[in-house]
């Protein structure tokens, strides 16, 4: 859905983090665990798993022009908590 040049992912409101301006492109920014919650609780025999997998295939890899949303994980904790399961996500990523 498109609304004044923003592009929101439909039936997600409650995921939005804000908005981030990107090369001066206002693009809203979403939480992909609360996304994942979101359609799980949607639909209560969807699995974890099959929640990412719908949203990877059909929204979160999707490009909509350069007002595409943001689609981001969250870390619970704060400060050093959150900076060390960062750094042990991107690590696990790489592998």
């Amino acid at each position: 859905m498109i609304e004044e040049g923003l592009v929101f992912a439909d039936g997600f409101d409650s995921c939005i983090l804000g908005i981030m301006v990107v090369d001066d492109v206002p693009r809203v920014v979403y939480d992909k665990y609360a996304m994942v919650n979101c359609m799980r609780l949607a639909e209560a025999d969807l699995s974890f798993e099959d929640a990412v997998e719908f949203l990877e295939y059909n929204v979160w890899g999707s490009y909509v022009g350069p007002a595409t949303p943001i689609y981001l994980y969250t870390f619970d904790g704060v400060g050093e908590q959150r900076r060390e399961e960062a750094v042990e996500y991107y690590y696990n990523m790489m592998e």
